[in-house]
């Protein structure tokens, strides 16, 4: 039996195929509600909801007096089944298998992946990227530097998503992990084994990237310090300069401030910090416990092994392309998804419980 419901849909279903179609083209007037009442043999009220429909998703722009209208800007891209991943690391860096959860999507609808890294992108032949691909993934290498680059893309409605971190205040869709947990879990995780004097590393200057996704799991470290009642942290200036120069400063911290564990931003930070403290005759985690963030391969196999939070970077790209795919569906949907995809502690060798304050004394 057909519904009121139904029959909305078929008006919504109807135009949409027609607008993508090119049946209706920018700036052109669709029928009127009580035209299209007439013709499917509905109420007003269901041919309004159809129409205000394709205003929400935005291919309409509702002009009071005058009518519904298709978008002023609306084209039509011609797909080319290539989608581009943009990278700020070689493939075999061993950070992560973004790229099968991305194929995994792409493979539904006969898509291939080109992958290029950052260094190697430029938007000044936008309109020649868009007549080679379907859409962008994005993985940003210093954000607020490639922000240009993101607005170029933005304002020309190419289908585009974001993943690692987030453009606060911009219509970009994104799939990020679960910074601020992780930092959480890797600083809970330390407390329940009796460490009190945690330091947070980074090579990122948190005060220059604070929606970073490192600024983000420096504030989950603060907050499980704070949930804990403990009132020793690294300062942002701190966690950046402590790692310039390769340590230079830290061992002076570590002793001045009786240090027993350490956050590192991520894996490639702990293990540069566990090579460190080898050279410097420090123990791990019998001195010094360290945790870090990615769970790269080399974690696995390192001495000790790494305890770390991993993401799931398969999920992480699968999400990506999925939402690739309703961009250039239609990229006009002023609808913006943000996704966060949990994370998890893989427990290694790298963290110990404390017995009692420990006094770093190095050779």
């Amino acid at each position: 039996m057909t519904t009121n419901a139904n029959k909305y849909l078929q008006i919504f279903t109807a135009l949409t195929d027609q607008i993508w179609s090119g049946k209706y083209v920018a700036n052109q007037q669709l029928p009127s509600e009580n035209e299209l009442a007439k013709q499917y043999h509905v109420s007003r009220i269901t041919s309004k909801r159809a129409l205000q429909e394709l205003a929400n998703i935005g291919l309409v722009e509702r002009r009071q007096g005058r009518g519904t209208f298709v978008r002023s800007g609306f084209t039509i891209h011609q797909q080319t089944g290539q989608i581009l991943l943009i990278i700020p690391f070689a493939t075999e860096a061993g950070l992560g298998d973004y790229i099968a959860g991305i194929k995994a999507v792409l493979a539904n609808r006969n898509q291939e992946l080109v992958v290029v890294e950052n260094n190697s992108f430029s938007t000044e032949q936008l309109d020649q990227l868009a007549t080679q691909y379907d859409g962008i993934i994005f993985y940003p290498q210093d954000l607020a530097t490639e922000l240009t680059q993101i607005n170029a893309i933005l304002l020309r409605h190419f289908p585009f998503v974001l993943i690692d971190q987030t453009a606060t205040g911009l219509p970009v869709p994104s799939v990020v992990a679960d910074n601020i947990q992780g930092g959480y879990l890797a600083t809970t995780t330390l407390i329940q084994h009796e460490h009190q004097k945690i330091a947070f590393l980074s090579k990122t200057g948190l005060t220059q990237a604070l929606n970073s996704s490192v600024a983000q799991r420096y504030f989950g470290y603060l907050q499980a310090l704070s949930e804990h009642d403990l009132n020793f942290a690294t300062t942002t200036k701190e966690s950046y300069t402590l790692t310039q120069n390769d340590f230079v400063e830290l061992l002076p911290y570590l002793k001045a401030h009786q240090v027993s564990a350490i956050v590192c931003e991520n894996d490639i930070m702990a293990l540069r910090l566990l090579e460190f403290l080898q050279q410097q005759q420090i123990n791990v985690p019998e001195q010094i416990s360290v945790i870090g963030f990615d769970n790269i391969p080399k974690t696995a196999t390192s001495q000790p092994q790494l305890t770390t939070i991993t993401q799931n970077f398969r999920e992480i790209g699968q999400q990506a392309a999925t939402l690739l795919q309703q961009r250039i569906d239609n990229p006009y949907d002023p609808q913006i998804k943000q996704i966060t995809v949990p994370v998890e502690l893989m427990a290694r060798a790298s963290v110990k419980t404390l017995p009692q304050p420990s006094e770093i004394k190095p050779n």
